[in-house]
Formats: structure tokens, sequence, C-alpha cells
């Protein structure tokens, strides 16, 4: 069955006024020539968007909620004709009467639209209770407005989806017909660290007609999986877009569910994707389907142990961030992450491991370089390992990941595993490192690493310490800053070795040309 990227809009006026007339767009999967299945957040502006809130997940087959609904139009690539007509003949003359420049028989001057209607609406238990337990911080969507009441709608459509018929009007049951057809053709997500392509119309311009991004699943929510979190670059207008394996065999695992999201105030910069196995499989009510191939282990599966094994989140009464297992208890983390710990409990955790933990040295506030050393029981973590810290300093250009535990539920740590992002060295000093690595809250103290060849093993460049914030608090997630290694290892090492205190002054500097690099004046955000 054919699968391919669309773009689904319709118009819609809150007077009836022609001239308010606003176009409403969101990108969709193509399927069977006849179906197309989109994304809830179409449906925001529409008075029906209230409906679908409170009737809190039951499906809605009223006849008179779907007549309401506008008429929707999908545009699609239109494909050549291996034998044009003539009619077809006399389109491509036209054209070329028209534009004397430009090879016009390119697929970008070539779009089909069609119309059709909405014929299923359905909320997704799976999603929703995804955003119950992890996403009830979040804004969906835009951020202009009313946040509360735009929260609410947001997070309502988020586990919301759309079927569109192109030829008829049927209803009701025969709406599950599709959805298994659909379900047949698409595959489980691949794991963690495995590459994924976006195809998405963001803006809702046929000039991005099935645009093309690439990026890596940062983290899996969910044992079914529930969610997927991807760093490939997307925005609005892209929810509903297909999801596919990059490679040369591409298959279809997922849709967008939200490209533009914030999290406590900060933009969370990454793509939200629903695996369409988990959805799908939700609503036919039938069991998670499994790979037809057996599941072999992703190239990159022992380089997430390596990671694994040696991050902890490290929590000091309400604030969080992440941290680098040194061996013998020691772990290296930010200093404002335990800025509270004469007063609140400091804590690790990593692997369903939780134990207390004492600060050994924490530089002076708003002072480079600001890290700071904790050791805890080093019998409780025997099963993490020491990381490899790197003695070659980084260098501009080279790909890095970032590692952090910036979402995760408070009340379940026993699968607790950092979310990891990918990106490359923008600048970098013998005092600073900038990637572009997407970083937000719980990133602090995460490290930086390099991935060395051909052994695929991985080594700490640095600790991430703050991103970028404008003075009207807008934060820039792929634009942030960490301290490379080469400022701290040889101190900590060797404080490690002897316990000798003097040693750890060695990583304060009070050069004023380092302290004023690390100002970022007027831009400054710890994470």
């Amino acid at each position: 069955m054919a699968v391919e990227g669309v773009m689904v809009t319709y118009n819609y006026s809150e007077d009836g006024e022609y001239a308010n007339i606003l176009t409403v767009s969101a990108s969709g999967i193509r399927f069977s020539k006849r179906w197309v299945l989109t994304h809830g957040s179409i449906l925001s502006p529409l008075k029906e968007a209230k409906i679908i809130k409170k009737a809190r997940g039951k499906p809605i087959l009223s006849d008179e909620f779907y007549a309401n609904l506008p008429e929707i139009h999908v545009t699609c690539e239109k494909k050549q004709s291996m034998n044009p007509n003539i009619y077809e003949s006399v389109e491509k003359l036209s054209r070329e009467r028209n534009l004397q420049q430009g090879d016009l028989d390119h697929s970008s001057y070539l779009i089909r639209v069609l119309t059709g209607r909405i014929c299923h609406v359905w909320q997704c238990p799976i999603l929703d209770r995804c955003a119950d337990d992890i996403l009830y911080s979040w804004t969906i969507g835009h951020r202009d407005g009313d946040i509360d009441s735009q929260m609410k709608l947001g997070n309502a459509l988020f586990s919301v989806f759309v079927l569109i018929d192109l030829e008829s009007d049927k209803r009701g049951v025969e709406s599950l017909r599709p959805l298994s057809y659909l379900l047949d053709v698409v595959r489980p997500p691949t794991g963690r660290g495995s590459t994924l392509e976006v195809h998405s119309t963001p803006f809702g311009c046929e000039v991005f007609l099935n645009a093309v991004t690439r990026g890596s699943i940062c983290g899996v929510v969910g044992k079914r999986p529930s969610l997927l979190l991807t760093d490939a670059a997307t925005a609005l207008g892209s929810e509903g877009g297909p999801v596919f394996t990059e490679g040369p065999t591409k298959e279809l695992i997922g849709t967008v569910v939200c490209a533009v999201s914030w999290c406590r105030g900060e933009w969370v910069g990454l793509t939200l994707v629903a695996p369409l196995c988990s959805v799908l499989a939700a609503k036919l009510r039938v069991a998670p389907q499994q790979p037809a191939r057996p599941i072999h282990k992703h190239p990159l599966h022992e380089v997430l142990d390596e990671i694994d094994s040696c991050c902890v989140l490290v929590r000091c009464g309400h604030a969080w961030g992440a941290g680098v297992y040194l061996g013998a208890g020691y772990v290296v983390t930010c200093a404002h992450v335990v800025n509270t710990y004469q007063t609140h409990k400091l804590s690790v955790y990593c692997r369903g491991v939780s134990e207390t933990a004492i600060v050994r040295y924490k530089t002076p506030d708003k002072k480079a370089y600001d890290l700071a050393l904790l050791f805890t029981n080093p019998e409780r973590l025997s099963h993490m390992k020491a990381a490899v810290l790197s003695n070659v300093p980084a260098e501009k250009g080279e790909s890095v990941l970032a590692a952090g535990f910036p979402y995760y539920n408070e009340y379940d740590l026993t699968n607790l595993i950092p979310t990891i992002t990918s990106g490359h060295v923008n600048t970098v000093s013998p005092s600073m490192i900038q990637t572009s690595c997407c970083v937000q809250s719980g990133f602090s103290g995460g490290p930086i690493f390099r991935l060395t060849r051909p052994q695929n093993q991985v080594e700490v460049l640095g600790i991430i310490a703050i991103n970028v914030t404008s003075d009207g608090g807008a934060c820039f997630p792929y634009v942030n800053m960490a301290v490379p290694v080469t400022v701290f290892s040889s101190a900590l090492t060797h404080y490690i070795l002897d316990k000798d205190e003097t040693k750890l002054a060695m990583i304060e500097n009070n050069k004023e040309m380092i302290q004023s690099q690390w100002r970022l004046m007027p831009y400054r955000s710890k994470i």
C-alpha cells in the first residue's frame, strides 16, 4: 500500500465574513489513495474542538458533529503519467507559455489538490496517559495569548487523530477498515539513538510540500512505546506528517504529534512523534504488532550502554540536573544544580538505584566554572562505570552527543535512562565549548561526548553548564555551553587519589577574560 506525505488544509472564519477567512493547515499521511490520517491540532480553531475536549477520550460518532466540520483540501505531489493524454499535454503547453524559464516538469511544480470530509475523530488513550504522566507541565503549540486555556486545549488535542475520506461521506464503523489496512503497513519504531526521517509541510505552504528533515531518536517513553522524542527539526504545521526509518527501504513508523512545545517556560526544541503501531493497535483493540523480522541490535547499542552506565540524575530539593560518574563514588555536576544542598536532601539516581550524596567541592556562586564534586556510597554504584575523560581538546565542527534528564516520571525512576541529543561543536576555546545539541533544563551537569572511531567508544569532552536565553525570556536550546574536561580533569583525578582538598582549588580561575566569557552578557541561562 503506497504511503505519502500530504498537506491538509481548510478555510475557517469566526464571523463568516469573506475578508476574515483564514486557512488552517497541518501535515498528513495519505494511504490507499482514498484515506488521509492527520493530527487533531488541525481542529483547534473550531468550536468542535471543545466537544472533543469534553468527550474525555470517548469516540465521537454523532452525525451532527461531522456534518458541521468544514470541507478538507489535501495537497499532494502530482506524479507524472507514463502515457500522458491530450488533456495533460494541453496543461503542459499552457504552463510553458506562461513561464519561460526553469524545468516545468520538475516535481516541485507538480501538485494536486483533492477534497474530502472528516469521517472519524478519536483520542488515543496511550498518548492521553502519556500527557497526564509526563507532559502535565507542558504547553503544546503556540505560546501567545491565554497560556492556561491554550495549554488545556493543546493537551486535549495532543492525543487526537483525524481520519479523512477523499471519496465518500460514510462514517462510523467503516472507519476501522482503513485503519486496519494502515496497521498492516506500519512498523514498530527503532530504538533510542537510531536515525529517522520526517516528511512534513510546515507553515501550510505548498512551497515546503513534503520537506524532509532527519534526526535521531533521543528518548522513548513507555514500554509499548507511547512517544518518541527526536531532534529532527520541524515547525508549526508539521503535525500529522509521516515519520520513516532512514535508508533506501523507508518504513513508516510514526507521525508527528507536536512540533513546537514549551516546558516550564522553556522552548523544548524536540519533535514529539507517536508510534503508529501503538496508536492504531490501541484504537483497534488488538495486541501491538511484533516486527516481522528478528530484532537486531542497533549499531550504536554498545555506545548507548556506555553512556547509560556513566550518567546519573542529580536532585537537590526542587532542582535537578545530570551528573557524570567518575568512579569510587564520585560524581561531577554543575554547582547551580546543588545550590541548596545545605538545606535540602541531595540524591543521585542511576539504573534503578537511589542514593544520598554529599558535596565535596563547589565553585563559588556566579563564577566560572560552575562545577561541583559529589560523593556517595561507591558500593551502591558498583553497577556503574567510570566515564572516560578525553585528554584531546574538542575541535570546531566535530560531531558530539549530549546526555541529560530533561523529562522523566518522578514517580517511576526504575527505568530511568538519559535523553541523548546529537549536534556538533560550534566554537571552542580553552575555557568553553559551545555546541548545537538540543539542551533544556535537566541537562545541567550532563556530559558532552565524543564518539571515537573505529572502536565506537565515548569520551567526555565537557560538562554542560548553560544555554542562551534573551532578555525577553526566549530560550535557545540549540545554543549551549560546556566546561571542557581539560579544565578540571587533572584536579579531580588527583583529589580522588590522595583526598588533598588544595588540589581542587586548581579548578577556580579568576582571570577576568574567562569570567566575562562565562557571563555571556546580556544572555545567560542556567539549565
